[in-house]
């Protein structure tokens, strides 16, 4: 006779505590890794969308000069993007007008959280697109020359270690970095923005004139410079390495460069 085989129970297994760990470090790591990208891609969709929409103005605006109207009214709508400044790769160019880092006489000021793009028509000038960034007034923020020296290299050779090491914690930051606006040289101290030890500080912040024991970086860093008498900077990466944004406040001015410190805008905020 043969003997009935008893079915053996298959056991089902779920995760041990330890594996949930790692996959929760895991799922951690990347999101401090896509987190910087994703926020920069939004925000240069919200960009798009203000160049598109200037681009529809401009249209109407030149079909109603076609039609021999010599200053047809201006035409103005509110801006989408949330940063100063743009994110946007420069050049940008809209119909007539282009924008390398510099003001002209056809592009104007500087965009900005809860601003406006007014485009007009000066017989004289053409169209003329001026931005504005909320608390800013829509006149032409200055912007000046400049060069971020042998900052611009080092920060570049540091890219590759940025999401481990000293790059990921409050010691995230450079001494004596050299650079200068306008013709005057200054040394400050650098904050790599997207640390993950920093990016949360600047969540929601405005940046004003203030000193360097005033910054949101000096609460948080592993240890103060009490030498330091010319403010803060800091900085995100863009693509390849290349330096995204770097901002410089000191007690009097903020200073804004989206192109690796060749031109710089005051993006001081207006006195109400």
């Amino acid at each position: 006779m043969f003997k009935k085989s008893k079915k053996s129970k298959e056991s089902v297994q779920g995760f041990t505590l330890v594996e949930l760990i790692i996959i929760v470090a895991i799922l951690g790591v990347l999101l401090v890794i896509l987190a910087p990208a994703y926020t920069k891609y939004i925000e240069r969709s919200r960009e798009s969308t203000d160049l598109a929409n200037a681009k529809s103005a401009y249209n109407e605006l030149m079909m109603n000069v076609a039609e021999k109207e010599e200053e047809p009214e201006p035409i103005s709508f509110k801006l989408k993007q949330k940063h100063p400044g743009w994110q946007s790769p420069l050049p940008i160019t809209v119909g007539s007008a282009s924008f390398d880092g510099t003001n002209t006489d056809n592009w104007v000021g500087t965009p900005g959280r809860n601003g406006t793009c007014v485009v007009s028509y000066e017989k004289n000038k053409g169209v003329i697109f001026t931005w504005s960034g909320g608390t800013e007034d829509a006149a032409a923020r200055p912007t000046y020359k400049g060069d971020l020296l042998e900052t611009v290299t080092f920060l570049k050779g540091v890219f590759s270690k940025r999401n481990e090491g000293t790059m990921q914690n409050n010691e995230a930051f450079y001494s004596k970095q050299t650079f200068t606006i306008n013709g005057k040289s200054y040394t400050t101290r650098v904050y790599y923005a997207d640390s993950a030890a920093f990016k949360d500080a600047l969540k929601g912040y405005e940046p004003k004139p203030v000193s360097y024991k005033d910054s949101p970086f000096f609460p948080l860093e592993a240890w103060h410079n009490d030498n330091q008498t010319q403010g803060f900077a800091y900085y995100t990466y863009g693509e390849g390495g290349t330096i995204n944004m770097f901002t410089y406040v000191n007690e009097e001015k903020v200073y804004q460069s989206t192109d690796e410190g060749k031109h710089w805008r005051d993006i001081t905020p207006r006195e109400k």
